[in-house]
């Protein structure tokens, strides 16, 4: 997001548009309001002198101007809004509604206060503070740790320029975008600026500042702007800060992580983050674990909350996960086979029935097909892993299964349709033929007639003990 891009440009007069540059001293002269703006990137001072190089004009506010028109205020060429948080060691009375109200009228919205800090300790006290507090708000500007008061004139440079760092670590810690602020003098004499890595929000009123290298300017406190009663604080930002403040991130803010998106935490929603999903709960935090939206269940991770996808173990053992988060049941194909899931959606394994059908699933969940040996019996597995019963074959060989549990039968005679076959050990039925049996009364299924077994299915199945003997492994693919 860009910032800035849409000044709202205040109309002036025909009278006061009469103006001129001086050479060498830029001064404006005419009738231009003061620390308005003449042309882009260029405002007036009071005394007419141009303030250029400006990115936006905004203010900073307290509970002291009380209640604000802030549509009145962005018509007005207000971009930003620096807003106080304290005030006799509660929370602003203010703070609340200029922030909500600011953001609506399309305003960016950062906060400060007001030090009375004395050492590390009290500095970083300040800074959770002002996080408890920021963190339910749309904030899309700096921070700043507002050093200038009496009591803190016996503290060294070094110590102010300690307590800089712990205000202002604390906040870039949890996200935000820490400023110091303080006047001319404070900061060429009272701050050991040596020891400051952060930037500077400089206050000098009606003179333009000593300081080199602000990003702010607070250049009076007795500004006008429309919808506010009374005097106002004035600002000129001198850089585009929207490469600074990201607008969606996480932030840990007291030990909690939260989601931000457009600047706001969310709460109650999922969001993508960019690396996977997550649900946000009341509290705008991750859930975790087990979650039931709708009547469909998701498992998002217990440490991160990122949702699971795919193939999870758990402490029950495997479940699986489809592309949105839903956990499934019953039949699924992840790419690598078929997968049966039961009503709580863990993996089966072994033996199954789904309606009339068995099906044998491997130690790994993988639906079998073809021949399998379980437990010393041989059972025959269709290419879509029904179990099979009675015959099954070729040209070259049949075998008969059970019709009541699907194993092969071996070693053992057989009489079906008043014909007797011998069944040897490999499971290859004969068909029992007397020696004077004419040759017109020998039965289909006589392998010297070129017959098959009355009802056989012709599979094309290889013979167990060939290909298939075993289950074969498969670790399912993790999510």
């Amino acid at each position: 997001m860009i910032f800035f891009k849409n000044f709202k440009k205040k109309r002036l007069p025909a009278f006061a548009l009469s103006i001129s540059l001086a050479v060498g001293g830029l001064s404006i002269t005419g009738y231009a309001a003061s620390y308005s703006r003449v042309s882009d990137g260029v405002y007036q001072m009071l005394d007419g002198t141009a303030v250029t190089g400006v990115v936006a004009r905004g203010i900073d506010v307290s509970h002291w101007r009380g209640s604000i028109d802030w549509k009145k205020a962005v018509n007005d060429d207000v971009s930003f809004a620096m807003l106080g948080t304290r005030y006799s060691g509660q929370v602003d009375p203010y703070f609340r509604e200029y922030a909500e109200k600011a953001h609506a009228a399309g305003i960016q919205v950062g906060a400060y206060i007001y030090s009375y800090a004395l050492d590390v300790a009290s500095a970083e006290a300040e800074a959770d503070f002002v996080l408890d507090l920021i963190k339910d708000y749309p904030i899309s500007f700096p921070i700043a740790y507002d050093l200038e008061d009496n009591s803190q004139a016996g503290l060294s440079p070094q110590q102010l320029a300690e307590m800089v760092n712990a205000f202002c670590g604390k906040i870039e810690a949890a996200g935000y975008y820490p400023l110091l602020y303080a006047n001319d003098y404070w900061l060429a004499n009272r701050i050991d600026m040596s020891m400051v890595n952060y930037d500077v929000w400089v206050a000098r009123y009606n003179v333009k500042h000593a300081f080199n290298t602000p990003v702010m300017w607070q250049a009076t406190s007795s500004g006008s702007i429309d919808g506010i009663n009374g005097n106002v604080d004035i600002n000129f930002l001198y850089q585009d800060l929207s490469k600074n403040i990201a607008s969606d991130l996480w932030r840990t803010i007291h030990g909690s992580v939260y989601y931000y998106h457009d600047y706001m935490m969310q709460k109650n929603t999922w969001i993508d983050d960019g690396t996977g999903w997550f649900y946000l709960n009341a509290s705008g935090q991750p859930a975790t674990g087990w979650l039931s939206q709708k009547g469909v269940s998701y498992y998002l991770d217990t440490a991160t909350g990122k949702m699971s996808q795919g193939w999870l173990k758990m402490t029950d053992g495997w479940h699986y996960f489809n592309g949105g988060g839903a956990m499934k049941t019953g039949w699924i194909n992840d790419g690598s086979g078929w997968f049966y899931l039961n009503a709580s959606g863990l993996m089966s394994t072994g033996w199954i029935q789904d309606g009339q059908n068995w099906y044998l699933l491997g130690n790994t969940g993988a639906m079998t097909t073809g021949w399998q040996l379980v437990n010393g019996s041989w059972y025959y597995l269709s290419g879509s892993g029904v179990r099979k019963t009675g015959w099954v074959g070729s040209d070259s060989a049949w075998y008969y299964l059970n019709p009541a549990d699907g194993v092969m039968l071996s070693n053992t005679q057989l009489t079906i349709d008043n014909v007797l076959y011998q069944i040897d050990e490999s499971g290859v039925c004969h068909a029992v033929i007397p020696e004077d049996t004419p040759a017109e009364d020998i039965p289909a299924g006589d392998p010297a007639g070129g017959g098959q077994p009355p009802a056989a299915e012709d599979t094309g199945i290889v013979t167990p003990g060939a290909a298939n003997d075993v289950i074969v492994a498969f670790v399912p693919p993790l999510g």
